[in-house]
């Protein structure tokens, strides 16, 4: 019958309106939520890497400094490295083993107990033939070695270094093997005839390697994410949650390579390939006798564990909200066009009046087919309206809007107890208290029937306010409440005190400054008055300013002029009226303030005038 339908009209705009909002805005959140948590990933995890770091080069200096005892009372004859230099420069390895043999066994088993990682300690003198010695768990051997027991890349260096982890070796001194074999990381430390280089002995001290992965597990809590420890030979010291394993060298690791390219001490970028795809950080660990990197991986799959979550929750409301406007829409289209067609029919059924006017018609919809018989109508309608049913109508016009305005508050009531209780269901109950002032506000606001109420409901409702405030500026607002317990009962007119707190919020308060204070008092004074004063440490209020706001205050009677009424001090106006309107003199309204020096309001109320309004 209609070319053009507002039903399908009503569908198409309202679906339109509802999807590409939800669309765009579930496109945005997702785009900000995945670069939200990478930022923070990459801070948090940054600093959790330096923490470690620090931890980790705090354990190898007491591992160092272990092995510098060997340098301790240099001058006395029966110090460790006398001895070494003796046994050094023995002609007889075998006598000088038989006659010194507790004496070094004293000095390592020193050095062995210090620390309760070291696994074993070997001592080798320096040249062919000379002895050796080995010390763990209570063994203690000694015997020739034709070979010295120090790795070939470091045969000529007279530096201290760090051995990635191995599994110990027995020095060709255990015959027996009754020294288990352990993941340990070994410090060599040349020892060194002093004042020269010549190298007179070889101290190696192997050190389990729990402690260490101990360390680095705490850098990783969760088993998602890997950490590496290695050397610049990429040879592995310690891992958590690693593939290549908790030692040795991880050959096929393109991104070790780019790690150890960078040239810069620590650092994060992205990496992607068919293993891996997510950020990588990375920290330096650098002394004089090791120099290590510790790398962090951390893949999107874990890091963007969440931000799935909250899509799929998005997903879920936005079939709820398509299901809710096409049911809403069809009925609202059906309601609206099902009784433009029975009138339709009943105005057929009404031609035998006149009526003065006509209405243009455009269109081809119901409402244009409601106008065409509308203006057939018009020859035969006579003055059935009068006066008395013009009033009616608008007087029904007028109760279905008081209708409506008592409903739609009561509404967003509801909705507002809904959101706490999923709030609370969320576990979030900071999002349910904000929730629950935001309805005390709305429920004190909304109550017309009360024009008086004591002191402690526009405290609560001051204090609602000032909760919503505070999670605005994080928590950057204390408030002093100096509350009388005895003017709690006293009434006072309602929405009173809020404006001027408000008002501090919009001249005083300086979001970028540091904590700002407001505080609230009242009390009674010793003829019988209420004061109730609101005192900020705000910006304040210039000299010329205050002078014209407070000559304005003084007549608030009188109506406010366009600049005035936009000046941003409508708060102070409207309480100054209304103590005028309830007090009439009795009453008083006090400003203090100075540029920089906050802003004070003092209210006087006389308690008497209370009373005798009461009875």
């Amino acid at each position: 019958m209609f070319t053009t339908s507002i039903r399908r009209k009503l569908m198409s705009l309202l679906l339109a309106a509802t999807i590409i909002p939800i669309a765009i805005s579930m496109a945005l959140s997702s785009s900000y939520i995945k670069r939200a948590v990478t930022e923070r990933a990459v801070a948090e995890n940054q600093s959790l890497l330096s923490l470690g770091k620090n931890n980790i080069l705090s354990y190898m200096n007491s591992l160092n400094r272990i092995s510098l005892t060997v340098y301790n009372s240099l001058n006395s004859s029966s110090s460790l490295y006398a001895l070494i230099e003796k046994g050094q420069a023995a002609a007889d390895p075998a006598e000088f083993d038989l006659t010194n043999r507790m004496a070094l066994y004293s000095h390592l088993l020193n050095m062995y107990q210090t620390m309760k990682g070291i696994h074993q300690i070997h001592l080798q003198f320096a040249g062919e033939d000379k002895f050796s010695y080995l010390l763990s768990r209570g063994f203690f051997r000694s015997g020739a070695e034709s070979v010295v027991s120090w790795p070939e890349s470091h045969a000529a260096d007279s530096v201290p270094f760090v051995e990635a982890t191995h599994l110990s070796r027995h020095y060709g001194l255990d015959f027996s093997r009754s020294i288990p074999e352990e993941n340990v990381f070994t410090l060599r430390r040349p020892v060194i005839r002093t004042p020269s280089d010549e190298v007179i002995a070889y101290l190696s001290l192997d050190v389990k390697a729990t402690e260490l992965n101990q360390m680095c597990q705490e850098l990783t809590p969760s088993s998602e994410e890997e950490l590496y420890l290695i050397d610049p030979g990429k040879n592995l010291i310690s891992t958590e949650n690693a593939p290549e394993g908790p030692n040795g060298q991880a050959s096929h690791a393109p991104w070790m390579d780019r790690v150890l390219s960078s040239g810069r001490e620590s650092g994060n970028f992205t990496w992607k390939d068919e293993r891996f795809s997510g950020i990588i950080l990375y920290d330096t660990l650098k002394t004089n006798y090791m120099n290590w990197i510790i790398i962090k991986r951390l893949p999107y799959s874990y890091l963007y564990e969440n931000a799935r979550t909250i899509n799929t929750i998005n997903t879920f409301i936005i079939a709820a909200s398509l299901i809710m406007v096409v049911v809403a829409t069809l009925f609202i289209s059906v309601s609206f066009t099902k009784p433009i067609k029975r009138l339709t029919r009943q105005i057929s059924r009404m031609q035998s009046g006149h009526f003065n006017e006509t209405v243009p018609v455009q269109g081809k919809d119901e409402i244009s087919i409601l106008a065409r018989r509308f203006n057939t109508m018009t020859e035969t309608i006579n003055d059935l309206i009068n006066r008395e049913y013009k009033l009616e109508l608008a007087n029904k016009t007028n109760q279905l809007k008081a209708m409506q305005a008592q409903v739609n508050p009561h509404f967003l009531n509801n909705a507002l107890q809904s959101i706490g209780t999923l709030a609370l269901q969320a576990d979030a109950p900071k999002v349910y208290s904000l929730v629950s002032a935001m309805a005390r506000m709305m429920r004190y606001s909304m109550n017309t029937e009360e024009t008086l109420v004591p002191l402690a409901a526009e405290v609560e409702h001051v204090k609602a306010y000032l909760e919503l405030q505070r999670q605005r500026f994080d928590e950057r607002v204390r408030v002093d409440y100096r509350i009388d317990p005895a003017t709690l009962s006293v009434p006072v007119p309602k929405m009173l005190i809020q404006p001027l707190v408000e008002n501090y919020f919009k001249h005083g308060f300086e979001p970028q400054g540091g904590t700002g204070l407001l505080r609230l008092s009242s009390r009674y004074t010793e003829d019988g008055r209420l004061v109730i004063e609101v005192e900020d440490d705000g910006l304040g209020m210039p000299a010329e300013e205050f002078a014209r706001l407070s000559e304005r205050l003084r007549t608030p009677a009188l109506p406010l002029s366009e600049g005035e009424s936009g000046n941003g001090h409508i708060g102070l106006y409207n309480v100054a009226m209304r103590l005028r309107l309830y007090y009439g003199d009795s009453a008083g309204l006090a400003l203090e303030s100075g540029r920089g020096r906050g802003f004070a309001v003092t209210l006087t109320i006389p308690l008497q005038a209370e009373e005798e309004d009461e009875r």
